[in-house]
């Protein structure tokens, strides 16, 4: 019910300037001034302003402090939005996860959008329609990165994301992509996140990870790394993490 609910509210967006808005305030820890919105955009001043506000007349915005902030179903609706196009693509997902490790350390970034701004996980990105699950990853991780990889597919995870109030407000598949064949110069920062290397050993003790799927992930190629596991296996999981704030 809940989901249907959350689909419904999203697709009252069908305004191409406020997908573009809700788009900004994605990137926003703290939310952001009109000057600030307004300023990335060409909009004629009243158009703009009545789009906005018609956005916290609906609940996707509060405004507060002269700050406007993403709302718990702003938050959910955004994650819905497509960054480059501002499309609302379907609740349901099939992304990769992006694995690359060279001498025991992991490339991860730490999240710069809502929701779960700050969080610190795998790279990550959506399949295009038609798209191949590896050239998504390869295409992906140069755009984030600035860094070449060429990946192989090592297992798979479904996740569904619950917030506080237990709700659903993300379902998807990752496909997990592993590489350590890497070239190029690493983009320290981007508009997604900023990326870091760190040990393998090191992941778990991070503050505020993706769990359970960055730990399944970074255990599993341990085990391959060892030996005690073939890479030819494959893993697959389904999880349901615990309820998070968003």
């Amino acid at each position: 019910m809940y989901l249907t609910q959350l689909i419904n509210s999203a697709m009252t967006i069908d305004s191409d300037i406020q997908k573009q808005i809700l788009t900004q305030c994605k990137f926003l820890a703290s939310g952001g001034k009109y000057s600030q919105l307004k300023s990335e955009t060409d909009i004629d001043n009243d158009l703009f302003n009545y789009h906005l506000q018609f956005l916290v007349k609906k609940g996707f915005l509060d405004k507060n402090d002269q700050l406007y902030t993403l709302t718990e179903k702003g938050k959910s609706s955004v994650t819905n939005i497509d960054e480059e196009i501002k499309t609302i693509t379907p609740a349901y997902k099939v992304s990769v996860y992006m694995c690359p490790i060279i001498d025991n350390q992991v490339l991860l970034y730490k999240r710069l959008k809502h929701p779960q701004y700050s969080y610190t996980g795998l790279i990550s990105g959506k399949i295009r329609y038609g798209e191949p699950i590896l050239e998504t990853a390869q295409r992906e991780f140069t755009e984030e990165t600035g860094l070449t990889a060429k990946f192989k597919i090592i297992g798979n995870l479904r996740q569904i994301r619950k917030n506080s109030q237990g709700q659903v407000i993300e379902d998807g598949v990752f496909y997990i992509c592993y590489t350590n064949k890497i070239a190029g110069t690493l983009v320290p920062k981007g508009p997604e996140g900023e990326y870091f290397w760190t040990n393998l050993d090191q992941v778990s003790q991070l503050k505020k990870i993706f769990k359970p799927s960055l730990e399944i992930v970074i255990t599993e190629v341990q085990n391959r790394i060892s030996g005690n596991v073939s890479w030819d296996s494959k893993f697959i999981y389904e999880l349901q993490p615990e309820p998070e704030d968003y």
